[in-house]
This record gives C-alpha cells, structure tokens and sequence, in this order.
C-alpha cells in the first residue's frame, strides 16, 4: 500500500515522513535529448518546471520509494521538450531515495515505451 501521509510517533518518524519534501533540482535524459529544472514535493503535491513547461501533479511515498503523475504544460509555444512531444503531456514515474538524491523513471502515460530517466538532488528541505 502506497502512503501520501505518514503516521508520526517520534521524532525519527517525522524525518522519514518528510524524506521528500523540499526544493529538488532536477537533471533529466528523454528520447530527444537532456535538460534540467527544479519540483517542490509538499504534502502530496508535485510543482515545478523548466524553461518552457511546468510540472503540477501528485505524489504518494512508501518508505524510501515515491512514485508521481504529472502534467507537463507547454508555457512558451515552440519550446522542445526531452520527450519530442508538442504540447501538454502526463508522466508517470517513479523511483527511490536516498538521503538528498533520488533517481527516478518516467514514461508518458499510456506509452510505456516512451521514457526518461531523472536524477533529482534535493537542495533544501520545507519549513
């Protein structure tokens, strides 16, 4: 069973639980090249973006896993993205954390074919 919220009964429980939270830079390889952003994980939510896209989705831990469903939006028309896609899209990934680093697998949803691979290091963690 996945978790979005944990259950707290001591300290060390309350580090575990925020293991994700915080800002991540995000360094990614897709089908049309490499590139890089930024995603805050806060409560269950996914925000961020690049250059050209935000990223706004949700996300669900189980220990040092976390897996995510993101909606990749198009803000500034023409921009290319490493997936080769124009426009909107959804991704789903997921992947496992250790201590400020996580490394994560991404595929466009119902194209399982079609993915990327991430490394994200956290930079800091939230209030």
């Amino acid at each position: 069973m996945w978790l979005v919220r944990c259950i707290i009964s001591n300290e060390g429980e309350k580090e575990r639980c925020r293991m994700f939270e915080g800002l991540w830079t995000v360094q990614f390889q897709g089908v049309q090249g490499g590139g890089g952003g930024v995603v805050v994980f806060t409560k269950g939510k996914v925000l961020g973006g690049d250059g050209g896209y935000t990223y706004v989705g949700e996300y669900e831990e189980n220990g040092n896993n976390v897996k995510a469903r993101v909606t990749v939006s198009n803000f500034i028309p023409g921009v290319a993205n490493v997936m080769g896609r124009q426009g909107n899209f959804d991704l789903e990934f997921a992947g496992v954390g250790n201590g400020d680093t996580m490394n994560v697998t991404a595929n466009l949803v119902g194209t399982p074919t079609q993915r990327l691979n991430a490394r994200l290091t956290k930079k800091t963690s939230l209030p």
